[in-house]
């Protein structure tokens, strides 16, 4: 970016900045891990349901999927690097995608209003006409509405109006996805049946005592009233993941954004690039940019909004190449294709919030992205977007050949600027793809949105290896600084009527 098209501001003093952090959210500083006893009832419940190794072995617990330290992703960097899917409580069973985020999928605001995934709609408004969107998980499987309305269980039988009046707020995709379960998945945390979680929860030093402090009524773990126990807990586990201790906005990002003069970009605490790979995220300025905003944005405000997600929750086949690392995957997953049937969804996956994107506990840590994990870096993955769409027809490798200078070879395509080719039929890595400077084919060539148009998603983006810089910058700005940590052993302490609420 040239100086001249950065707007001059006064630069505001960061330590103010960094007081402005605490106070201007109105509830829990996100900078500040929640004490177990600052957190209701059912928070407490639901980050302890989080962290217990509720398992087969024992040895398994939903934080061993999504821990805080990696942005809510897996945080076994060996893992990975290779075979990308966890291994379950059975070390002998492993899925077959990586663990999504289980951060900013759902929150409360500071009036209590919920924002984040809505139910699974088949027919949202999209691009001129409708396309799927909401839903949590990469298929959007946990729907929202499937603890009422498919098993039709009503969590609040048998209970005084307030904790409806309390609770209700807390049921949605979330609570699908908790319900759905891993708990009982036999490649996760494997145990046999719903009674068996339960058993275990009762077991706890904490189980019995927050479950009746939260849902008013003794745990039982009896069949008459498993379904709607089991139902509580997965609403439990919402209420924490939706709280404050799990989402922290504490990122660069928005330190610099309450600490800003004006509170618009660019930002005063912000680099050059950092505010050029903004301006190229939301297509501002010259050219067309990467317009990340198509798809990774939840607010239309160009990246100011205070809840910004960066995921407008709907879903497309990026192209991405098939993981031959991933253990027992004789196909490659189908995305919401195996929710809808339809057709015109085969191979589609969700957009991922980019919030905690490159969150790792040191340089070292490797992440992995998207549904399958291909990539390792976010490096690897914006050059991936710019220059997907490679010249494969006669008359496209034609074309790429006949330019000569940098110039004419970006005007044909940007694979043709970085010579990108289709890689040969085999089993590619990324580190193999990326040294012999060429893209294997999409795991499942339907419904791709790689293009060579200009104004395309994916594949033909027109930036330059500063650009792609400048983008991997300012995604790294959106990642938190503090990170939920496992709750201290439990006391038991009279009841207080005001962590109900």
């Amino acid at each position: 970016m040239n100086n001249e098209l950065i707007r001059k501001k006064v630069i505001m003093n960061p330590y103010k900045a960094a007081i402005g952090l605490t106070l201007s959210i109105g509830f829990i500083p996100f900078s500040v891990s929640a004490a177990d006893n600052n957190l209701t009832y059912i928070e407490e419940m639901g980050k302890r349901l989080f962290f217990e190794e509720i398992s087969l072995n024992n040895n398994m617990s939903c934080s061993s999927c999504h821990s805080g330290g990696t942005g809510g992703t897996n945080g076994d960097s060996t893992t990975n690097l290779g075979e990308v899917a966890v291994r379950g409580s059975d070390p002998s069973k492993v899925g077959t995608l990586k663990p999504p985020t289980n951060k900013y999928a759902q929150f409360l605001d500071g009036e209590g209003k919920v924002i984040g995934i809505k139910n699974f709609d088949p027919a949202c408004q999209a691009f001129g006409g409708t396309a799927p969107c909401g839903g949590a998980f990469w298929n959007g499987r946990a729907e929202g509405d499937l603890i009422e309305s498919f098993h039709q269980i009503n969590v609040f039988e048998g209970l005084g109006n307030e904790y409806k009046t309390i609770y209700e707020k807390y049921i949605g995709t979330v609570s699908d996805q908790a319900h759905a379960s891993p708990y009982t998945n036999p490649v996760e945390q494997a145990l046999p049946d719903k009674k068996s979680v339960c058993i275990q929860v009762d077991s706890t030093a904490w189980g019995k005592e927050l479950y009746k402090y939260a849902w008013g009524t003794e745990l039982t773990c009896n069949d008459e009233n498993i379904d709607k126990e089991f139902a509580r807990f997965a609403v439990s586990l919402s209420a924490w993941q939706m709280s404050s201790d799990n989402n922290r906005f504490d990122s660069k990002r928005d330190v610099a954004l309450r600490g800003d003069a004006d509170g618009k970009f660019p930002l005063d605490l912000f680099t050059e690039q950092e505010n050029h790979g903004h301006d190229l995220f939301y297509g501002v300025g010259p050219g067309t940019g990467a317009r990340c905003f198509f798809c990774h944005q939840s607010e239309n405000n160009e990246g100011v909004g205070k809840f910004e997600r960066y995921t407008n929750d709907r879903y497309f086949n990026l192209g991405v190449p098939y993981n031959h690392e991933i253990p027992n995957a004789a196909e490659p997953n189908k995305g919401l294709f195996d929710v809808t049937s339809n057709g015109a969804h085969l191979g589609q996956h969700k957009v991922p919030t980019l919030r905690n994107v490159d969150k790792r506990p040191d340089r070292r840590f490797m992440k992995a992205y998207t549904h399958n994990g291909w990539f390792k870096s976010l490096e690897q993955l914006i050059h991936f977007y710019n220059t997907a769409a490679v010249p494969t027809t006669d008359e496209e490798l034609a074309e790429c050949a006949a330019a000569t200078t940098d110039e004419e070879k970006l005007a044909v395509s940007t694979a043709c600027f970085f010579g990108k080719t289709r890689c040969e039929a085999g089993e590619w890595e990324i580190e193999a793809a990326m040294e012999a400077n060429c893209w294997p084919e999409p795991e499942i060539k339907d419904n791709v949105a790689i293009s060579t148009s200009n104004f395309g998603p994916v594949g033909n983006l027109k930036m330059t290896k500063e650009d792609e810089a400048a983008v991997v910058a300012y995604l790294k700005t959106l990642s938190d600084k503090s990170s939920a940590t496992p709750p201290r052993s439990y006391e038991s302490r009279p009841y207080d009527e005001r962590r109900l609420k």
